[in-house]
């Protein structure tokens, strides 16, 4: 009589975790649904004059407003042209508040 007991007592507690498991699974997914038409906003405002955070070799770092791309587009053009004999080319972009981009200047050969 205990025989069929316990394959009825493993089959419950493995029935409770999949109940237990799957309500996580849900809660989980509801609490971290997002509004997908929600619009971006940055997160500080950015008060900032265009300029050179750092250049390495040919790798300048440029810090700008996000009206200010052409600026600082042609601040890295000029400070390729000038020190490397080289023409730059925009490598990576990131915008919160104020936009921070890296540039890289390359050969003419190109």
């Amino acid at each position: 009589n205990n025989i069929n007991m316990i394959p009825l007592c493993f089959t419950i507690k493995k029935l409770n975790t999949f109940i237990l498991f799957s309500l996580l699974i849900l809660i989980i997914s509801c609490a971290s649904k997002q509004d997908s038409g929600a619009t971006l906003n940055y997160v500080k405002d950015c008060d900032i004059d265009t300029r050179i955070l750092k250049s390495y070799g040919d790798t300048i770092r440029i810090e700008y407003q996000p009206s200010g791309m052409d600026v600082a587009d042609n601040m890295a053009l000029d400070y390729c042209l000038e020190n490397r004999g080289k023409i730059s080319t925009k490598n990576e972009v990131s915008c919160e508040g104020c936009c921070k981009a890296t540039y890289i200047c390359k050969s003419n050969d190109y």
